[in-house]
């Protein structure tokens, strides 16, 4: 039976663990597109999912020698989005983990961080754009519902790149929370 569920994740690692308690409850992840997990009946707890945030695009040669490198220790790759992939290792096979060290995560982290930046910087720019379509609407006499129109979108592109900033701070305090771990053990 085929099951589709809509939800939605910020933190990759929440999204990760309720992959795998889906697992657990009989339920493969066949597909991922923005927002909408596709699942298949299965073994209860069959597969283990890791989700990783890669360098390039999925189709970049780089990343398809790593997915195929992931391939040949035995995780399937199951989906991607954007740069988001998702891979499964059946779980009779042991432990799976992704990340062999504290540095591949901190790696990963800065991917993480750096992407939350750049979406954040370019959605408050957004926002500045709408400031001289506003000032020239007000000015020239537009109609109130053109001015409020322009207005709320400006408003939503500020507080939608304050958010994204907001989760970029909290990934910049787990990069440098590792960092502190790593200098720790050395």
């Amino acid at each position: 039976m085929k099951k589709v569920i809509l939800k939605w994740f910020i933190d990759y690692e929440k999204e990760e663990a309720w992959l795998n308690e889906m697992s657990a409850k009989g339920l493969a992840l066949n597909n991922f597109f923005l927002c909408r997990y596709s699942f298949a009946d299965s073994v209860p707890g069959e597969f283990t999912y890791r989700i990783e945030l890669l360098e390039h695009f999925p189709s970049h040669p780089e990343s398809k020698r790593y997915i195929n490198f992931m391939a040949e220790s035995g995780a399937e790759h199951v989906s991607s989005w954007y740069r988001w992939v998702y891979f499964r290792k059946k779980s009779e096979h042991g432990a799976f983990n992704i990340f062999s060290d504290i540095d591949s995560r901190i790696s990963h982290y800065k991917r993480i961080r750096t992407l939350f930046l750049s979406v954040g910087i370019m959605e408050m720019l957004i926002g500045c754009g709408q400031l001289p379509i506003i000032f020239d609407g007000y000015l020239s006499g537009k109609p109130l519902a053109w001015y409020l129109t322009n207005l709320i979108a400006l408003v939503l592109c500020w507080g939608l790149g304050v958010a994204i900033l907001f989760i970029w701070n909290s990934v910049r305090k787990k990069t440098r929370t590792l960092k502190q771990e790593k200098n720790v053990w050395e």
